[in-house]
């Protein structure tokens, strides 16, 4: 912590103002999403069950889909902070339109729910993230990508024990209509960056960031094979809790209240990993060396799950809580410095390939096989994060070897 706060005092005036709006941004982005996703889960679960849930994320990997193609076309005319604004008070409308039609028995408004729920989140923090990368130096970048993570973290606690105070004392209702306004205020704060000026994300480019990569095209691939791997894996572990989740707690705000205290688990998690664990190891060890260690723990967890508790809630639950604060935390800070040999307008197009469209496209694709084949036995759902785990490693070994050349 005493690091943190040397390298903020150490920072000139207007990088320390600019850092400041860039980890309120991140705080209330996730301070959000505890309010969103318990809120819009617990209104899915009312009217649909998990048989639904794969199909769910399928539509919501077509609006993300939609909303990135808006995104990559009009940001060399409008700016980051337009689009931002755009997909913001987008996403405010969307929601509150689609939880009126719900309000008036269209049940289908759930799916409306579900799919801006899991395309909002994705959008505003890779932005965000995407932006902050471009601002900050390298070395800059390592020592704030852990506060900006612990930020957002500590926002993700207090919004999901506020989520848990508001469900048990005014309803699911009341959650929902509180993080409208949550995301609004990410929105202010993050518009306050807008007269930072930085080389390569000047409006009115000709070339847009999905162009920018043409020449980083394995390195992106390589990126997003490992995100594709993650989202396998933790898709996985999110499948297996909601199975023992749906059948153990069946009451709506029970629901809601339950959700808020998992997301609480799970970034009190990421919490504890962005200020012991951050701080040391991306200063003191090699990225290739913490980017291995992510699949290796992962694969331990898995053991632990089939040694101990097997398919009970307790057990899906703890793994869940470990592989998405590991997630959100550790994966995601050497995720975000793998980026920085890229150019400002490549960060932003391999962001919006890797973290924004393969990201939820391979959620979907591993949820539409498991529609499919109605593969719910947690014993081969175990053998299946196996190998999705060795492949993650290989993959981790030649993108190392990708980066040497880049490098060069």
């Amino acid at each position: 912590m005493k690091g943190y706060i040397q390298f903020f005092k150490d920072l000139p005036e207007e990088v320390k103002k600019t850092s400041v709006y860039i980890f309120l941004t991140y705080f209330f982005v996730l301070f959000s999403y505890p309010f969103v996703r318990s809120a819009s889960s617990a209104i899915f679960y009312d009217v649909y069950t998990s048989n639904e849930y794969s199909f769910a994320t399928f539509i919501s990997v077509i609006a993300l889909m939609v909303l990135i193609g808006f995104s990559n076309k009009f940001q060399n005319k409008l700016g980051v902070h337009k689009i931002y604004f755009g997909i913001g008070i987008l996403t405010i409308l969307a929601l509150g339109i689609s939880f009126v039609g719900y309000k008036m028995g269209v049940k289908e408004m759930a799916y409306v729910i579900f799919a801006t729920k899991e395309a909002y989140i994705v959008l505003l923090v890779h932005s965000c993230l995407a932006f902050a990368n471009a601002f900050y130096n390298l070395d800059q970048f390592k020592r704030a990508i852990g506060f900006i993570g612990a930020a957002g973290s500590l926002g993700g606690i207090l919004g999901g024990q506020l989520t848990k105070l508001l469900a048990k004392s005014y309803g699911t209702d009341t959650v929902y209509t509180v993080s409208l306004v949550i995301i609004f205020i990410t929105i202010v704060f993050f518009m306050f960056t807008s007269n930072v000026k930085i080389k390569g994300l000047e409006e009115s480019r000709t070339v847009t960031p999905i162009k920018a990569i043409k020449g980083v095209r394995k390195y992106v691939f390589l990126i997003a094979s490992i995100v594709t791997l993650s989202q396998f894996v933790i898709y996985i572990a999110d499948l297996q809790f909601n199975v023992a989740f749906e059948k153990v707690i069946t009451e709506k705000d029970a629901r809601t209240a339950y959700l808020g205290d998992i997301y609480t688990y799970v970034n009190t998690v990421a919490v504890f990993l962005q200020f012991v664990v951050l701080p040391y190891a991306l200063i003191r060890l090699e990225s290739k060396s913490i980017f291995l260690f992510i699949p290796v723990f992962y694969l331990i967890l898995v053991c632990c799950g089939l040694s101990f508790g097997a398919g009970s809630l307790f057990m899906t639950g703890a793994i869940f809580v470990s592989f998405k604060g590991t997630d959100y935390s550790i994966f995601a800070a050497i995720k975000e410095i793998m980026y920085h040999p890229l150019l400002s307008l490549q960060k932003y197009g391999a962001k919006y390939i890797t973290d924004m469209f393969v990201y939820r496209l391979s959620k979907a694709c591993i949820a539409i096989v498991m529609a499919q084949f109605l593969v719910s036995e947690m014993a081969f759902l175990n053998q299946l994060q196996f190998v999705f785990l060795t492949l993650w490693v290989i993959a981790i070994i030649i993108l190392f070897k990708e980066q040497k050349k880049l490098n060069h």
